[in-house]
């Protein structure tokens, strides 16, 4: 089953709010004076290096407010993860999924260029180094799946040996001595055996935690440019489409 995309609407909440009076930096009459660079780096430190100390700063957001926004970067990665390799985990494999997706993004390598005025409002290229440590693993996957089949139907054969042959007393279906009765002992209960998939998505959890230790980016580095909109009210809005833009490039999945 395909995971879908959930979207972080508290970006464009955050965004527009810079046109609003609640705001730490507002424009001049003009509206020329954004620092709109400084927001967005703030906004990147809080999304993927879990740092909220300059966007609680600059917008005046509560620390939850702050936290959301990489809390919903995490679940996005997870989600796109599982998206890209057709995985479904249950909840607590993906909750594992979103800690070893946390951990990865804390080393994300970015760098905020100072925007740039243009007649819509401003543009600003944000230019990333793409973590590569989990990408184009399909080979691997599918290698590890065929290792868990395996694995499971070893376990199913071997529950099944186990229970054959096996008689409840001795001689006669007696116990102990000859006309003495003992009770029949309870057998101990049989563990649940994982199924092939769940097993599956546990070697893929395990495969992509040994990937923490030693992250690999990619050779060069990818350049989204945002298109910042500004309202004729001084609003500042940008397409959630970008922001997803630089999640995927940040951590590539194929």
């Amino acid at each position: 089953m395909t995971v879908l995309k959930k979207w972080a609407a508290v970006l464009l909440s955050a965004l527009i709010c810079l046109g609003l009076s609640g705001c730490d930096f507002l424009p001049s009459e003009e509206f020329n004076d954004y620092d709109v660079s400084s927001y967005i780096q703030a906004l990147l430190d809080s999304s993927y290096h879990d740092d909220h100390r300059a966007y609680m700063a600059r917008i005046q957001a509560t620390e939850d407010t702050a936290k959301a926004n990489n809390v919903t970067t995490v679940e996005n990665a997870a989600i796109n993860f599982c998206n890209a390799y057709g995985l479904s985990p249950d909840d607590t494999q993906m909750q594992r999924l979103e800690e070893i997706m946390a951990k990865a993004l804390l080393s994300t390598r970015y760098q905020v260029a100072d925007e740039v005025k243009v007649e819509t409002g401003y543009t600003i290229d944000v230019t990333v180094s793409p973590i590569t440590s989990f990408s184009g693993l399909t080979e691997q996957f599918t290698t590890i799946r065929s290792q868990a089949q395996e694995e499971v139907n070893s376990k199913s054969m071997v529950n099944l040996d186990d229970g054959e042959g096996q008689e409840d007393g001795g001689e006669n279906g007696e116990w102990g001595e000859e006309g003495e009765d003992e009770p029949t002992p309870t057998p101990a209960p049989t563990p649940l055996l994982k199924t092939a998939t769940e097993l599956y998505v546990d070697r893929v959890l395990d495969f992509c935690e040994g990937r923490l230790t030693s992250l690999e980016f990619a050779g060069g580095d990818t350049t989204i440019v945002l298109d910042i909109r500004l309202t004729k009210n001084g609003e500042l809005q940008v397409d959630l489409n970008q922001i997803d833009e630089i999640d995927r490039a940040v951590l590539a999945f194929q």
